[in-house]
């Protein structure tokens, strides 16, 4: 059985004052240092020379305009950097964790030829190696009908248009990468030429009664569109 994979999100702040970049968190590191032991004590907590840590030192001070360290030891001003820099980085936790928790959107294709369903066999995780229905993410302004004629020419090299929406998708867990809420549609083939692309290994229509394994939900979604296809097809 794959292994299933697990993703998360990391981002991490960089301070700005008008519009450059001044403090990092390798920065912020160093500031704490200094407040907390002065540059000796910074030295021997990073393993360095004192003069490569007052170096650092210096260069900050260039880029944020005036002096941080007084008598070997932070000042105000760099206390002050160091507040700032923790407020922003706790805002910016706080907003990347209710980011990533909003539900992502996707859209799937079941294109039927000759009682056959078109997959395609995934090329990286989750799931790698496995088939499953054409499809990907919508993006920002685009239809989902759209999104998932543009998915499945890309993935499969095949044209298509919408007959209908089959269903919606949306239970927690059906994708290990999280929140995927899923629209599949059945699709008509209207041209084009099969070919696997985009991050599809291989592509190409398989027998309904002789399915191979299917990635996340897929083999419910085929049945619910083999269910509405009897009446649209």
């Amino acid at each position: 059985m794959a292994h299933a994979m697990t993703y998360a999100l990391r981002a991490e702040p960089v301070l700005t004052m008008d519009g450059l970049d001044i403090l990092d968190m390798d920065d912020l590191r160093l500031l704490v240092l200094l407040r907390e032991g002065g540059l000796e004590g910074a030295a021997r907590a990073l393993a360095l020379k004192e003069g490569t840590v007052l170096r650092k030192a210096r260069a900050i001070e260039r880029r944020v305009g005036g002096r941080l360290l007084e008598s070997n030891a932070l000042g105000p001003r760099g206390v002050e950097l160091i507040d700032a820099m923790e407020l922003y980085a706790r805002l910016l936790d706080a907003q990347l964790e209710n980011l990533w928790r909003k539900p992502s959107l996707t859209c799937d294709g079941l294109l039927i030829r000759d009682g056959k369903a078109l997959l395609v066999r995934r090329g990286r995780e989750p799931f790698l190696g496995r088939h499953a229905l054409p499809g990907g993410f919508v993006e920002y302004g685009e239809s989902v009908e759209d999104c998932v004629v543009r998915e499945v020419k890309e993935e499969t090299g095949l044209d298509s248009e919408v007959v209908t929406l089959v269903g919606a998708y949306s239970e927690m867990g059906r994708d290990p990468r999280g929140h995927f809420v899923t629209l599949l549609f059945l699709l008509r083939e209207t041209g084009g030429t099969l070919k696997a692309g985009d991050d599809a290994v291989s592509t190409g229509f398989f027998d309904l009664s002789d399915l191979p394994e299917l990635a996340f939900d897929h083999e419910r979604m085929i049945r619910d569109g083999l269910g509405v296809a009897e009446h649209h097809l």
